[in-house]
């Protein structure tokens, strides 16, 4: 009933307004929809590496087993056993002194 005592005027004003909200609805969504798909991208691009981050990390872990049942496996190095040697001497001198003084 409204548009019966609008003039024809106010009437094109507002369809021309209208025009243009509908025009700037449709842009936005068009703009929204490109970051939607930039953002699907980017979310595919990250679980991908993800993915391979997740794969070394089990190659790495494997390999980090192996050396760590390699170095068990290993013979002890002739460095430490020496550096035991030469601390058990110096032990046994101690205790041999608290022996000694125990004795007194």
């Amino acid at each position: 009933m409204i548009g019966v005592f609008m003039n024809p005027l106010d009437q094109a004003e507002i369809i021309s307004r209208i025009e243009a909200k509908v025009r700037q609805l449709g842009e936005a969504k068009l703009e929204l929809d490109a970051r939607l798909t930039k953002m699907q991208d980017e979310t595919a691009s990250l679980y991908r590496i993800n993915k391979e981050l997740l794969q070394q990390l089990e190659v790495l872990g494997e390999k980090n087993r192996e050396l760590e049942l390699t170095r068990s496996s290993q013979p002890v190095q002739e460095d430490f056993k020496q550096a035991t040697k030469q601390r058990i001497n110096e032990l046994v001198k101690e205790i041999d002194e608290c022996l000694a003084l125990l004795n007194k």
